[in-house]
């Protein structure tokens, strides 16, 4: 589904200026107040038209300042035309990384006219699944308790994440249309927390070199116990879970795969076979391969930038072109 404004004109690009607050606390959650682990960096597109109020007490860090100054929670309002929104994801194995490494695309989607959330999450070994899964959700609620403020749609809300952040983003659009009881087998939230109701529909989902399919593992390997716990045998249901390719359901969001055809850490085969199983239930799906490249080089590729702005371009902007 196509939304609208379209895409900005080369003039209307041109005069887009992105404000960037570093490290900002995404949620009031006890468990992301301490650390990098609940901070994200804040990329908002202000149009020529807009009104833009901001508390300078409560910004220690703009967009000419150093990203290494942490600042408090900004304090901004923008009036003006409702934009898109998008959810930055890092990679890393669920053990390490860091938003930094999305920053080229955060900007660039900014630079698009999309309000971009680029956000560290609890990491492993230290703290296991579900945990990763609900810090996306509640970048997800900053969004939307923001949305307001910042001048964002709430309807035209995306995801983009890389490697273990496509594994995250994947999973967290495919899991929006379960049952409560399927739902919280991918979270610490209990059913009833009123966290649930308040998450926004997915609009769009773009991952990039994504694990998908958890329940492939050999069923006695240890590899993945430091983020599911122990092997596939002693905790089926949470590799169940954490497998995207499992949730594919009709109600999912369109979805834009990206691997890189030689990628020996994440086989292709991963993306091919949830592209599959979207494809047999009904979701628009696309994916795109890019030749002779592995998975980090498929990160760096122009190739794959051009994929992501182009995706977002046509789900969230309405460029059907």
């Amino acid at each position: 589904m196509l939304f609208p404004p379209a895409l900005l004109s080369a003039e209307e690009a041109a005069s887009v200026e992105v404000k960037t607050f570093w490290d900002i606390r995404y949620s009031s959650s006890a468990e992301l107040q301490d650390g990098k682990s609940g901070l994200a960096d804040l990329y908002v597109p202000v149009f020529a038209d807009d009104v833009l109020r901001e508390n300078e007490d409560d910004i220690a860090c703009n967009s000419d300042d150093a990203p290494e100054a942490h600042s408090r929670n900004s304090s901004i309002k923008i009036t003006g035309r409702p934009r898109p929104a998008v959810v930055v994801v890092h990679g890393g194995g669920w053990l390490v990384g860091d938003k930094w490494s999305l920053g080229s695309y955060s900007k660039h989607l900014a630079e698009m006219g999309l309000c971009v959330l680029n956000i560290n999450y609890r990491l492993a070994p230290y703290s296991k699944f579900p945990a990763q899964v609900d810090d996306v959700r509640e970048a997800l609620l900053f969004l939307t308790d923001h949305a307001d403020e910042l001048s964002i749609d709430r309807q035209r809300i995306g995801m983009f994440g890389y490697s273990a952040g496509g594994h995250l983003s994947a999973l967290v659009g495919v899991m929006a249309d379960e049952p409560g009881e399927v739902q919280i087998t991918s979270s610490d939230w209990p059913i009833d927390d009123p966290r649930w109701k308040r998450l926004p529909k997915i609009a769009a989902v773009c991952a990039g070199g994504p694990p998908c399919d958890l329940r492939e593992v050999p069923i006695d390997s240890e590899a993945l116990s430091f983020f599911l716990h122990g092997s596939r045998r002693q905790f089926p249901e949470l590799y169940t879970a954490a497998s995207p390719t499992a949730h594919a359901s009709a109600g999912d969001p369109p979805t834009h795969l990206i691997h890189g055809e030689k990628d020996l850490i994440v086989p292709i085969e991963s993306s091919r076979q949830f592209a599959a199983a979207l494809r047999a239930v009904g979701v628009s799906v696309a994916l795109t391969v890019i030749e002779n490249q592995g998975h980090l080089v498929t990160l760096m590729h122009p190739s794959t930038q051009n994929q992501v702005r182009d995706f977002f371009a046509e789900q969230l902007l309405g460029n059907d072109q």
